[in-house]
């Protein structure tokens, strides 16, 4: 039982995986990076819980010389504060909107994969 559990989640992280680098490769053409400045920060709890807990955060930054806020947020670090510069993704379309996703986020979903995998395959748990 337990080495279908390790197969299953082992999947589900490579299709998160894979879900995040195909979102990535459709929007390059459409997308661009720009320092931004952290102007709000929100969290589903308070400050005071840090485990599961999360912030989010609206960005403002310049486009061809004019001045954007984000119409959505995104996740950031927990030690992030209103004012940190950041390097944020925007679409060249719309560019209010924002997009989360980066390499280091999939190349972390493929590696928890593939030890699952092996987990599951040599019997280590």
């Amino acid at each position: 039982m337990e080495k279908q559990f390790f197969y299953i989640a082992a999947i589900i992280f490579l299709v998160l995986g894979l879900a995040d680098l195909s979102k990535s490769f459709m929007l390059k053409s459409n997308t661009d990076y720009v320092k931004a400045e952290v102007v709000s920060i929100w969290q589903p709890n308070p400050e005071a819980v840090k485990k599961g807990n999360s912030k989010w955060a609206n960005f403002m930054y310049l486009v061809d010389g004019k001045q954007y806020i984000s119409s959505n947020r995104i996740q950031v670090s927990m030690n992030t504060k209103v004012g940190d510069l950041k390097q944020i993704k925007y679409d060249k379309r719309n560019p209010e909107k924002i997009y989360g996703f980066s390499v280091k986020r999939t190349c972390i979903l493929f590696i928890v994969a593939i030890v699952l995998f092996i987990i599951a395959k040599f019997k280590l748990f």
